[in-house]
């Protein structure tokens, strides 16, 4: 078996195991995609959350449901500037042409089999980072947000 499949196999595993509803995108060497739709807890309420197995590494990505306008992308660079300071898995992202804010995090694996935990961990940290970081960044997203005073109300300090 290549790693390939044992990656994409590790990443079937564990969707099926917490019994997650998720549409097959491409499945095929090198690459398997798959994307499903995660409730939150705040103001954004839902992402769209977008995983990959590849030959060396299974990805995941959550994409804000809102896309900032060019007015605001000072204030949202600035708010996941100062979201990815200190974070050990995975870390927020945004595209200047798009206006798309994501969570991306990465588990490389290259020889054997993933741990499940591992495989879990690099999944539920991009919903759970843009749970916690949502309500802020939806405020900024919004033009009304002072991204400092905003994720120091996330991070509870």
């Amino acid at each position: 078996m290549s790693q390939y499949e044992i990656n994409r196999n590790a990443l079937i595993d564990y969707l099926d195991s917490q019994n997650w509803h998720y549409t097959v995108q491409a499945d095929g060497d090198p690459i398997f995609v798959a994307t499903m739709g995660m409730s939150l807890d705040c103001r954004l309420s839902g992402c769209q959350v977008h995983m990959t197995a590849g030959e060396t590494e299974i990805q995941a990505y959550a994409i804000c449901p809102i896309n900032a306008k060019p007015e605001v992308y000072q204030s949202v660079v600035e708010y996941i500037t100062r979201a990815n300071h200190g974070l050990k898995v995975g870390a927020f992202e945004f595209d200047y042409d798009a206006g798309e804010v994501r969570y991306h995090s990465c588990l490389p694996c290259k020889d054997g089999v993933p741990s499940q935990a591992n495989v879990e961990r690099t999944v539920d940290v991009t919903f759970l980072m843009m749970d916690r970081y949502g309500d802020g960044l939806v405020k900024n997203l919004m033009g009304f947000g002072d991204p400092k005073a905003d994720i120091k109300a996330a991070k509870g300090e």
